[in-house]
């Protein structure tokens, strides 16, 4: 009798001692499971940081909208023939303008306010008195406006919007209904498809941009002179830039920072589940 019991003690002990180490086994993978998850976690955490800082640091352009001063036109210097020769047309003076970029939509909505009515550019017959050039920069840009003083205006291709709701951007006429005319504003909105970069030219000053990365300016041009003779093509038609002196970007939907603080915010919320697992596990959180 003493010698089965011992046997079966012995067994017993064995069985325990087998028991205990399975389960150290079991809670020691757990938790090496978990703290490769946790890990996982504050890696991708720490990159989407790095991200939104860089995002952020790299916005060195005034995104729209813009505003700007109200009877600005550029004067005429009869001895320069690069000064404006046109009207004061309030229809030609910008007051605001603003591009928004929107990523779910794949569109690109352009807007500008004038200080007078769209339509005072727009005569008996139905013909256009002026324009509106909106210079975009794709990133490969030039300084054509460098001779009247205007180096940081940068631009690689042009879309033109007319006083009567039409448009054309590289020889191609803007979809119908996209161009709208209301009051002192013309709006435009565009798939961003359309308003594609150019071929690379052969004087460009920078790479192709994201379309985040892509940037704009506004000058209205005048057709007629202020005697209503034809005024031809050339930089003595622009009335105004928006802005003066420089680009602007668009306005970005939904905002890339945003986007960027909303992901930390599940990955926040997803390291409280999994710290929340650890204590109701009775093991402690390795950040504990």
């Amino acid at each position: 009798m003493l010698i089965n019991a011992l046997v079966v003690s012995r067994r017993c002990m064995a069985s325990a001692n087998t028991s205990m180490q399975t389960r150290s086994v079991l809670v020691l993978n757990s938790c090496r499971s978990a703290i490769a998850k946790l890990a996982i976690w504050n890696f991708s955490l720490f990159v989407l940081i790095v991200i939104g800082f860089s995002l952020l640091a790299s916005t060195t352009v005034q995104a729209g909208p813009i505003t700007d001063p109200a009877n600005d036109f550029r004067i005429f210097d009869p001895g320069n023939p690069n000064s404006y020769a046109g009207p004061k047309n309030p229809g030609l003076d910008v007051l605001s303008a603003n591009v928004i970029l929107n990523l779910n939509l794949q569109t690109i909505t352009i807007t500008s306010t004038m200080a007078g009515p769209i339509s005072g550019l727009v005569d008996a017959t139905g013909t256009n008195l002026g324009s509106f050039s909106w210079g975009i920069n794709h990133g490969y840009g030039n300084n054509n406006f460098a001779d009247i003083g205007l180096p940081n205006v940068l631009f690689d291709a042009v879309l033109t919007l007319n006083p009567n709701a039409t448009g054309t951007y590289r020889g191609t006429a803007t979809p119908a209904g996209s161009v709208v005319a209301s009051g002192n504003t013309l709006t435009a909105v565009l798939p961003i498809s359309f308003l594609g970069p150019p071929p690379q030219p052969g004087n460009a000053i920078g790479p192709l941009l994201p379309v985040t990365g892509w940037t704009y300016n506004l000058w209205p041009r005048a057709s007629f002179r202020t005697d209503g003779t034809p005024l031809g093509f050339g930089n003595a038609q622009i009335a105004d830039f928006a802005p003066d002196t420089e680009d602007f970007a668009a306005t970005v939907v939904p905002e890339p920072s945003s986007v960027v603080l909303l992901s930390i915010g599940f990955l926040i919320a997803g390291w409280a589940g999994l710290h929340n697992r650890f204590l109701k596990r009775g093991t402690s959180s390795p950040l504990s």
